[in-house]
């Protein structure tokens, strides 16, 4: 038995702080949330508790949090009931879930695949039952890819729009904090409280954009649902010829930032305390380590132009539809080149909201040879908002097609 580890629960909680109320009182007199189980993210700041982030030479270096992070308090304070804190990739530096330390969460969806990382034990905790809400946190697709490989909703908000205090980051110009709900009313109700926004109605005069160069990364299975989806989708479609997106550009441009603040952030802890990390994690530290200024210039433009582009793009009532990533996980027993290439195509996809700093929301799709695939939409920055409504009233529409079994949707 893995003694980092709660017993059981899909191997989604971590043993330190399992079931422990973090002490906070509601206080919110409308409590929006009240009796939803809440797990956390093991990044966040919990009261009593270590943060691990994934690796026990980062838990053994820092302090027993004193106050809980803001996303936290908040939704406590909304009536929220605290479950416990999730595994994560070590330092949310993979898109896997898997952990040398903490070991795989177990994907309830699909038991013989990877549930996908850094925030594997929050989905699974949603997608198993054991939490209706989990926080996590997205910087190259940590969350969006999960809710995709487990068949659940999650959302990436804009770049900026919820707080971060009191979470650990990655890179901090790409981190968000994000999360996963057991519905979408309950994704989009708890992006109005840590907002601090109103709902909003569905637009009428939505346009979804396709994009060819996204359909050219998908698994062909994949392409062939979501071509038939788009065939009885009730709003209009328009089509982006292939190369509108230069997503090997995009990507490579987001590894390079994303790696030169992550060694700017954390060499220091590294260099001081030479972590044992797991192989693909450490190659990634190591290849940080040498990036330079040269690199990152570059592609800051990239980034410049990608921003600029994608402005115009989503403007007035346009958002980009999509699935998150090319198909469903990767076994178990993969080979780690095939997990690597799902790595990179799924890389070229997330980088778009990513680079981007926008908003995407991932819903329960379909299913591919028994394991989930998600859909999602992107908006342009601070639409989450419309994305969450169009989000909600696509789902509805799927939802109705699955009577008529035009494809299998997840349940």
């Amino acid at each position: 038995m893995n003694p980092l580890l709660q017993p059981g629960l899909h191997n989604a909680f971590v043993a330190d702080g399992f079931a422990a109320q973090p002490g906070s009182v509601s206080r919110s007199e409308t409590k929006l949330l009240q009796g939803v189980h809440l797990a956390v993210k093991d990044v966040f700041d919990v009261v009593g508790l270590v943060s691990a982030v994934g690796n026990p030479c980062w838990a053994s270096s820092q302090p027993i949090a004193r106050y809980n992070a803001s996303v936290v308090e908040q939704l406590l304070e909304a009536g929220c009931k605290w479950i416990g804190k999730t595994v994560t990739d070590e330092l949310t530096y993979s898109l896997a879930g898997a952990n040398v330390h903490y070991g795989t969460p177990v994907n309830p969806r699909a038991p013989d695949r990877l549930p996908g990382g850094s925030s594997s034990g929050s989905a699974v905790a949603v997608a198993a039952g054991h939490a209706q809400l989990a926080l996590g946190t997205d910087c190259g697709g940590s969350v969006r890819l999960p809710a995709s490989y487990c068949g659940i909703w999650g959302m990436r908000p804009t770049h900026g729009r919820i707080a971060t205090s009191g979470c650990f980051t990655l890179a901090h110009s790409l981190d968000t904090v994000g999360w996963f709900a057991e519905h979408g009313e309950l994704l989009e109700q708890t992006f109005g409280l840590l907002s601090h926004s109103e709902k909003a109605d569905a637009d009428p005069g939505i346009t979804l954009l396709v994009s060819v160069d996204v359909l050219e990364q998908l698994d062909p299975p994949v392409r062939e649902l979501f071509e038939r989806w788009l065939e009885q989708c009730d709003l209009p479609i328009e089509r982006l010829p292939l190369g509108t997106f230069a997503l090997e550009e995009w990507a490579h441009a987001f590894r390079v930032i994303q790696g030169a603040e992550v060694w700017q952030q954390h060499r220091s802890w590294v260099s001081t305390h030479d972590p044992k990390f797991g192989i693909d994690v450490a190659q990634r530290f190591e290849a940080a380590a040498h990036i330079q200024p040269s690199m990152v210039a570059a592609a800051a433009t990239t980034r410049s132009a990608a921003c600029a582009y994608m402005s115009r793009l989503l403007c007035r009532g346009r958002l980009l539809v999509m699935p998150p990533v090319p198909g469903v996980a990767p076994l178990l027993g993969d080979p780690p080149a095939i997990v690597q290439d799902a790595r990179e195509r799924s890389q070229r996809l997330l980088c778009i909201a990513g680079l981007c700093g926008l908003p995407q929301v991932v819903m329960p799709w379909c299913t591919v040879d028994a394991a989930p695939v998600g859909l999602s939409l992107i908006g342009q920055r601070f639409a989450d908002e419309q994305v969450l409504a169009c989000a909600l009233t696509l789902h509805h529409q799927s939802t109705a097609a699955k009577a008529e079994n035009s494809y299998v949707p997840c349940s």
